[in-house]
């Protein structure tokens, strides 16, 4: 009697560490990823000069749900080169920038609050044979 007791004991305490484990390795449907400003710098590569203009391209999956849901924002940098997207999830964003006159612009990159200011140096377009 007393063995039958100690392991139904065990087999409910493994059970809960289970259902514990599982619980905490499941995303939450609608938990709210932190978010952030984040604030994009462009200049010319050689130049160091603000570029004016540029359009800014910011593509991520909004984070928390069954299917991750692509947003897109677009935006134009102001005369100092500067572009600010407010409220943008932390983690992987894809960010295009393109300028006439200047090669295009695309790469991934992890965002938090402690990089939460991207720069970007635009560099003169290839020569043309």
């Amino acid at each position: 009697m007393q063995r039958s007791k100690l392991t139904q004991r065990q087999a409910v305490l493994s059970t809960l560490v289970l259902l514990v484990s599982l619980l905490a390795a499941v995303p939450l449907e609608g938990r709210e990823a932190a978010r952030l400003n984040l604030a994009i710098v462009v200049t010319d590569s050689q130049t160091g000069q603000p570029v004016s203009q540029a359009q800014i391209t910011l593509q991520f999956h909004e984070p928390g749900k069954l299917r991750h849901k692509l947003i897109s924002y677009t935006a134009k940098t102001n005369a100092q080169g500067h572009c600010k997207f407010p409220e943008i999830p932390e983690g992987t964003l894809h960010l295009i920038v393109t300028h006439t006159g200047h090669q295009s612009f695309g790469k991934d990159f992890d965002v938090d609050a402690s990089h939460a200011e991207i720069e970007i140096k635009l560099k003169p377009p290839h020569p043309q044979i």
